[in-house]
């Protein structure tokens, strides 16, 4: 099974990691003493804001039915984006399967994980129906545009006689009076979040909110570019959790591509970042940095095997202008 996160990737960056993790590039490790333990520390540096596009977060759900073989965990995506009449939700039954535009702010709908049409296969037949029930009315979103709501909203999604995504902070409530004690609630995990930003200020930061273990506290990750003050000059990347510096990348027209490898909480966070398409392509990229967590056994950068890497990725993909 190909890993939601590497699927949230442009092609470059998962050929960049591919390459990391055997070898190929030296890993440099800072102490879990000295990085990302302190709430306080420098400004960012930065004069502005990215203006987010789209925010899309990956999860799996492991059902909790019982019968053998065991059902494959489910890789389901939501996509909070911009458009002309304001924020949209859409909806994937798969990692890679196409999206379902939900166009109303209130409703209920039917999707199956198979699609297509013609005549059904054995798998088409048993792929799970998901009902979707969401209510964006009440949802109150980031004065700064922000697509994803802050609260007042719910969105869930049911498949195979069980809840297998709840969403929002009235989701538990309409869970409970919908279908209490009559399905089971699978475990469901965020394994990915890609937000995709337009950055209009060089000197432009953006912040996001993520929790890089379950159960574990939520971090403050933001990421920036601005004119380095040191030796050489140039331009520099860095990128800050709770507000302390992790990662400093000098000299970019050079150093476009690299990895480095901090600690959260105790456990390592690979950061990788690919600004070629930035730099060097007509019309210009993207620029890609991605934070994914992993668990200290781990001897590679990457893995494609989603079950051999459980950690959370959360992948920041920076355009010029909007796609």
């Amino acid at each position: 099974m190909v890993s939601a996160s590497s699927l949230l990737l442009p092609s470059s960056m998962r050929d960049l990691a591919s390459c990391i993790g055997d070898g190929a590039v030296r890993v440099a490790c800072a102490s879990p003493a000295s990085t990302l333990t302190s709430s306080s520390g420098g400004g960012s540096g930065t004069s502005g804001s990215a203006s987010t596009l789209s925010v899309t977060v990956s999860y799996r759900a492991t059902l909790l039915s019982s019968g053998a073989p065991s059902p494959p965990p489910l890789l389901l995506r939501l996509t909070w984006a911009h458009s002309s009449v304001g924020p949209t939700l859409s909806f994937s039954p798969s990692a890679a399967g196409p999206s379902v535009l939900l166009r109303r702010r209130r409703g209920t709908r039917s999707v199956s994980l198979a699609g297509g049409g013609g005549g059904e296969t054995e798998t088409e037949a048993e792929s799970p129906v998901f009902a979707l029930f969401w209510d964006l009315t009440a949802a109150r979103y980031d004065p700064g545009a922000y697509p994803e709501p802050l609260y007042g909203y719910y969105f869930v999604a049911v498949a195979g006689a069980e809840v297998v995504l709840a969403v929002g902070d009235q989701a538990a409530e309409f869970v409970k009076a919908k279908f209490e004690g009559q399905i089971s609630r699978a475990r469901c995990l965020a394994v990915a979040r890609r937000e995709r930003v337009v950055v209009a200020d060089p000197a432009a930061m953006h912040t996001a909110r993520v929790r890089f273990a379950e159960g574990g506290p939520e971090h403050e990750v933001s990421v920036g570019c601005a004119t380095s003050s040191g030796p050489g000059g140039g331009e520099e990347l860095w990128v800050s959790v709770d507000g302390k510096r992790a990662v400093q990348a000098r000299r970019l027209r050079w150093n476009f591509r690299g990895n480095q490898t901090v600690f959260v909480d105790g456990a390592p966070v690979d950061v990788m970042w690919d600004l070629y398409g930035w730099w060097f392509r007509d019309p210009p990229g993207c620029a890609v940095v991605m934070l994914r967590a992993r668990s200290a056994l781990e001897s590679r950068l990457w893995l494609e095997e989603e079950g051999a890497a459980p950690g959370f990725s959360l992948v920041v993909q920076a355009f010029k202008a909007p796609p």
